[in-house]
């Protein structure tokens, strides 16, 4: 009690900010200590993330440009002001007028890197402990080369059909003629039923000012934890953006692994009443199962199964012609291997730090799941 009695009075005496500092650390610690346990990332992910997410993204989506790409920048200037900050106060940390600068912009960016701690807790790390999707239950199930080789004759099959019904330009671009947002969105929300997650309010995805970057680092669409934004590159034709628009979304609801967002994004394409977008869904997954059955047989069982006409693989590509040939005019070959060995150096960090891996063509584990008792 004396303790108490005690500790009371000191806390009493600690300025109001640090009184705040010390309940926000506490907070975000409570938090992450939570975020390791699957019950709590599974009742937070399926019943309170969408609120939180949908309101927050209904802010940012006032903007037509990319908040995320902003607070980016932002960060980096801030940090690089608090370091020369830092500097000039080993200097001049005997005059008060700056002291008191240094003291209030320091306080302030501990604030800020608290609230990026707190966001990225709620939006990212909470999601990647919760329970791994399962379709259909058969999550404990192993499949054969067989069913494997069923599996892709079908995709690429749905490839060579849809390749040859669909709107195009005078170069033979795929051209999407409609509100390919709305459409998306649209795809995403029937799935609802099925996915409660996926019900809600979906943002308009936004195209980034750095495309050229995301271009460089192998990315065609990016999902932003602190701003809850869905982003896709500039420089990607229309098929790849209905899919990949799709992919983003459903981490927006929750679905953090890309495997899975894969398998969602599929799902929604595939299943919309939208022509085109039923191609974006099949063309997305295409390599990825084709990839592994080729790793599975030889050459020789390979040549015999269906073959993926020439237009399904040059609409494989994610850019157009005239776009790659702008994007050669402005590269610097230094630049882009900089850009090469750091993104991937901090995508592997950023999965290694969530205990997670880029495992992309697990989707064709679920899609093996999904597709059980349909094909084969």
């Amino acid at each position: 009690m004396i303790v108490g009695q005690v500790m009371g009075k000191y806390w009493m005496r600690v300025s109001r900010y640090w009184r705040f500092i010390v309940i926000y650390v506490f907070v975000v610690l409570l938090l992450n200590i939570l975020a390791v346990w699957e019950p709590f990332c599974d009742f937070y992910t399926d019943h309170i993330f969408g609120l939180w997410s949908e309101t927050y993204s209904r802010v940012t989506g006032i903007f037509p440009f990319s908040v995320g790409e902003i607070l980016i920048i932002f960060a980096i200037v801030t940090l690089f002001a608090a370091l020369i900050l830092a500097l000039l106060w080993i200097f001049t940390r005997k005059k008060q007028k700056f002291n008191r600068v240094f003291t209030i912009y320091m306080k302030s960016w501990l604030v800020f890197l608290l609230t990026i701690l707190l966001v990225m807790t709620l939006n990212c790390s909470i999601l990647y402990n919760c329970s791994k999707l399962s379709v259909h239950g058969n999550g404990e199930k192993t499949y054969s080369v067989k069913e494997l080789e069923i599996l892709r004759n079908y995709i690429v099959e749905q490839c060579n059909a849809y390749c040859t019904g669909i709107g195009r330009d005078k170069e033979d671009n795929a051209v999407y003629s409609g509100n390919l947002d709305g459409a998306v969105k649209k795809a995403m929300a029937a799935l609802s039923s099925e996915y409660p997650r996926l019900s809600g309010y979906y943002p308009n995805p936004k195209r980034l000012w750095g495309s050229y970057f995301m271009y460089q680092a192998g990315m065609i669409g990016v999902y932003f934890p602190f701003s809850m934004e869905v982003n896709c590159s500039s420089y990607i034709n229309d098929l790849s953006y209905g899919s990949t628009a799709c992919h983003e979304l459903s981490h927006l609801k929750g679905y953090i692994y890309e495997d899975e967002a894969n398998f969602i994004s599929y799902l929604a394409c595939v299943n919309s009443e939208d022509i085109f977008l039923q191609y974006s869904g099949y063309l997305a997954v295409l390599d990825y199962i084709n990839r592994d059955y080729l790793d599975a047989v030889d050459e020789n069982t390979y040549s015999k199964q269906v073959k993926i006409k020439e237009q399904v693989h040059l609409d494989d590509w994610c850019y157009n012609a005239d776009v790659i040939q702008k994007i050669k005019k402005q590269s610097f070959i230094i630049a882009d291997e900089a850009i090469k060995k750091y993104s991937k150096e901090f995508t592997e960090s950023y999965l290694e730090y969530y205990g997670a891996e880029a495992n992309y063509s697990e989707v064709t584990l679920l899609l093996l799941q999904y597709y059980d008792g349909i094909l084969y």
